[in-house]
């Protein structure tokens, strides 16, 4: 996961915050990550070795299956965050070396630290499994951050409000039956909908969208529940409309806004 997950790291740990945060999300879009940041992000080399940046450089610390490595990094989130960190000045290699010294020795996955926030709320909730709750919220997680090409954080439950959303959901049914959703205020959830199909013009193509996201998802949920854990799941048709009622919801921002992802029993739509 730590292909996604620096983002919720810099935010957990105060290093940056939620403004910044999201500003460099914007920002590191546009940042093209270089073989220096791939390799001190995978601690193949230190700071004090990269007196020059250029790949070619690089490419003499480290061996070529390393280099092959720090390649494959590139399609994750956490190393265009890393570059960003660089690219506008907020840090050097050194001062990024010292952040991810403190990355690495994390007992918990950053996701999951900032899952516990919520646990309060849901653990005496009778309609749900947390355990089950936090893998499908953690692979979601990196489903929409490589479909949508943006680093995702996920926020605290303050940042929760009460307001007229719209959204979709899939149900899977089988041995742990669960409902997935993922709602938003309309902008948000048209905008999320285009980055995923650039042919989405209105808010009705917009639910089309979404809830093919969501069959994409869940589709490839159930194949992997099922080799690694047994289970017998399958998802059902999606739902989706208006959502005027409140549910204990996760907070997620991405560059294009702030979305929620419901993961519970009961059905958000009639």
């Amino acid at each position: 996961m730590k292909s996604h997950d620096f983002g919720q790291f810099l935010f957990n740990n105060k290093i940056l915050t939620k403004s910044q945060i999201a500003e460099l999300i914007e920002t590191s879009k546009k940042s093209k990550p270089k073989l220096a940041t791939e390799a001190l992000f995978l601690q193949l080399v230190s700071a004090a070795e990269l007196v020059k940046d250029d790949d070619e450089f690089v490419r003499s610390l480290i061996t070529p299956r390393q280099a092959a490595r720090a390649m494959e990094l590139k399609d994750g989130q956490s190393l265009w965050l890393a570059q960003g960190l660089i690219d506008n000045g907020m840090v050097d290699y050194t001062k990024l070396e010292n952040i991810l010294e403190k990355y690495y020795e994390l007992q918990i996955p950053p996701l999951e630290s900032m899952l516990t926030t919520y646990y309060e709320n849901l653990k005496n909730r009778p309609d749900i499994d947390f355990p089950f709750a936090v893998d499908i919220i953690r692979n979601f997680h990196a489903f929409l951050s490589e479909t949508l090409h943006s680093t995702i954080v996920i926020l605290p439950q303050s940042d929760l409000k009460n307001q007229f959303q719209i959204g979709a959901s899939v149900k899977i049914i089988g041995e742990v039956p669960v409902v997935v959703a993922l709602f938003a205020d309309e902008n948000v959830f048209v905008k999320l909908a285009k980055r995923y199909d650039e042919y989405v013009e209105v808010k009705e193509d917009s639910f089309d969208a979404i809830s093919e996201l969501l069959n994409v998802f869940t589709g490839h949920f159930v194949v992997k529940v099922a080799v690694t854990r047994g289970l017998d799941e399958e998802p059902e048709p999606p739902r989706y409309g208006n959502i005027s009622s409140d549910f204990d919801s996760v907070v997620l921002m991405s560059d294009i806004g702030t979305f929620y992802i419901y993961i519970g029993k009961q059905e958000i739509f009639n």
